[in-house]
């Protein structure tokens, strides 16, 4: 049953893939459009094996499909699910996260009688990750494609509008969103840690694949084996993570619940992002907003969130020898005074309020067309 203000706009949000950073996104976001539409105008449709990674959702807002891992029968029920629930609610906007939900739903919604508007938010494009050179146009030329079935795309940073931009993506179909979190601090649950180390604590927080850099921080681990020790929040999501024989000062915690996160990020000294390409990173939100200094790679939105040398380091090129030397560097400031400054910032720039507020805009914008474009039909 659809909620008794009918004047609220009815939102579905529809993922192929949520761990990690998009699961952080509707955590992040849900009470917000929750109170700005009413619970029951927001829905999700996420893979049954994430949907613990939801938290406080209710079940009536959230749909499942099943899948083993990324494959056909996975995307075919997923389309299935977004079918019916689009049926079923009526939404005013579907909003697709990330590349191969936008690949299966976006031409989907064209065969869909009374289409509701399309939003889509690659969370980092696919021809930006490495990849060969085939793939990476071919991930060009279907992603500029469905641009023009797209009736706004969000980039959650400006080096993410550029490469858009870049590809011949239409200027005016895009909008920048920063990624958001909330100023409020989850308490952190401090008798879940032992963390009593005398070295240099390095805590990273993600998947353990190429992309987020897990094999890089394991060799710069084994290279900084007197000075650092590193605790690593995470696990593998898609595929098999190749087995590295690990140094004796790297622990492999699994993934966690939020105050077991925050619990960790308390006991830290710093936070590494060693990713190879990053749409955002909200980890470095995360990161700042508990006052930990930022060790990053010079890549993706990471330089418009770290600035060198005042809120953590930068390092450049992608490689175990940059990583080793940003650390170096890193343990030479005054951690928790950089540690600060990154607070003032994300206080500044990155509170989830503000990135409500634009997707509120955002969405009452294209819903307006929508409604506007069957009556110029009409008209003619």
């Amino acid at each position: 049953m659809l909620s008794e203000n009918a004047g609220a706009l009815r939102v579905l949000h529809v993922a192929e893939t949520i761990r990690g950073g998009i699961a952080t996104y509707f955590n992040e976001l849900c009470a917000h459009q929750r109170a700005s539409y009413g619970r029951d105008n927001v829905h999700y449709i996420v893979p049954s094996d994430h949907r613990d990674d939801l938290v406080g959702f209710d079940e009536t807002e959230v749909s499942v499909f099943k899948r083993a891992g990324r494959s056909l029968p996975g995307l075919f029920r997923m389309a299935i699910v977004t079918l019916r629930q689009i049926r079923r609610v009526r939404p005013d906007i579907v909003h697709i996260h990330s590349t191969f939900a936008g690949l299966v739903i976006r031409p989907l919604l064209l065969l869909t009688r009374g289409r509701p508007q399309v939003v889509y938010c690659p969370h980092g494009w696919a021809f930006a990750r490495e990849t060969s050179r085939l793939s990476h146009q071919t991930t060009k030329l279907v992603e500029y494609l469905l641009a023009r079935i797209t009736d706004r795309i969000i980039c959650i940073s400006s080096d993410e509008q550029q490469q858009a931009i870049n590809a011949g993506i239409a200027r005016e179909r895009l909008v920048l969103v920063h990624n958001g979190i909330s100023a409020d601090r989850p308490s952190p649950r401090t008798n879940s840690i032992a963390w009593t180390s005398r070295k240099t604590r390095v805590l990273f927080i993600g998947r353990l694949d190429r992309q987020k850099g897990y094999d890089l921080l394991v060799e710069t681990a084994r290279h900084l084996s007197e000075a650092v020790d590193v605790q690593v929040i995470g696990s593998s999501v898609i595929g098999k993570r190749e087995d590295l024989e690990l140094p004796s000062n790297v622990t492999l915690l699994g993934w966690m619940d939020r105050p077991q996160i925050e619990a960790h990020l308390q006991a830290a000294d710093l936070v590494v992002i060693p990713s190879r390409w990053e749409a955002f990173g909200l980890v470095a939100l995360e990161a700042m907003r508990a006052a930990k200094p930022i060790v990053a790679f010079r890549v993706g939105a990471l330089p418009e969130i770290v600035e060198d040398g005042v809120t953590g380091i930068l390092g450049s090129p992608v490689s175990v020898a940059s990583l080793v030397a940003a650390i170096q560097r890193a343990r030479q400031l005054d951690l928790p005074a950089t540690g600060r400054n990154g607070y003032d910032r994300f206080r500044r720039l990155y509170d989830v309020k503000r990135t409500h507020q634009l997707l509120n805009d955002l969405y009452c914008e294209v819903n307006e067309h929508g409604r506007r474009e069957p009556a110029k039909v009409a008209a003619l």
